[in-house]
């Protein structure tokens, strides 16, 4: 414990100073493409909290528990999981397509070329969308087969990794508290609108920068940053954080 405690001492108190600073969230989507996430909290912090746990970890009783077999078990459930989550975007695609060209025919009159035109193409969408949702049922159906198997084993050894980490990481809301103390400065919150941008008012340093975010693509990944403070707007994104498994 003697690393971590020795963290209660590091690093200087800056002059102090107020002044706001941007945080904007993007993360990739289903499609790739960096997009602006909305309703993540985040959290500035007058300490950096990954080298807290770095210390309690270094001095832990028992070694971490391996995470192969989970690694493995995650990296198995993700084809099945984006092969659904997949062919429900595709849904949603041809259902709104769909839906516009059914106003556009409702708005014309029948005997109109332009009506047969997009009937034609209407009736092409609607045939699509059929095909679509018997792909997507066949998808579901071999997600929830892959699920049957994947949530007994997997719970079985998070609950293992769990249990290590709570008895490694027991004194860390102690020592956090006294860097705040020692520092003058609690933790200050703002959660993300929907232009994935948060503004936070922070006074002094120096701060770190802490959030969470899902994965758009794997339900067992998130996305993590723990960034200091450089200047008035810091960029989480897939660029600045680190995608790692949600045990």
């Amino acid at each position: 414990m003697m690393a971590a405690t020795g963290l209660l001492g590091a690093g200087p108190i800056a002059c102090e100073g107020s002044r706001d600073v941007a945080v904007r969230v993007s993360i990739p989507g289903p499609d790739s493409a960096e997009t602006p996430v909305s309703g993540i909290g985040l959290v500035a912090l007058p300490y950096d909290r990954d080298s807290v746990l770095a210390a309690l970890a270094a001095s832990a009783a028992s070694p971490r528990p391996s995470t192969a077999e989970l690694d493995s078990l995650f990296h198995d459930f993700r084809a099945p999981f984006t092969s659904y989550s997949g062919t429900i975007s595709k849904l949603d695609r041809l259902r709104d397509s769909t839906a516009v060209l059914q106003t556009r025919l409702d708005s014309m009159p029948r005997n109109s070329p332009e009506y047969r035109r997009l009937y034609a193409a209407f009736a092409r969408l609607t045939d699509s969308l059929v095909a679509a949702q018997g792909q997507s049922e066949r998808a579901r159906i071999g997600l929830d087969r892959a699920r049957a198997g994947f949530v007994p084993r997997a719970e079985s050894l998070r609950t293992e990794l769990r249990q290590w980490e709570d008895s490694t990481y027991a004194g860390y809301d102690s020592i956090v508290r006294n860097l705040a103390l020692r520092r003058g400065r609690d933790g200050i919150t703002d959660t993300t609108g929907a232009d994935g941008w948060a503004h936070l008012q922070l006074r002094g340093g120096p701060w770190w920068i802490y959030g969470r975010s899902w994965d758009a693509t794997d339900p067992n990944a998130e996305w993590y940053w723990n960034l200091p403070v450089d200047g008035d707007t810091v960029l989480l994104s897939s660029r600045s954080g680190r995608r790692q498994a949600r045990y």
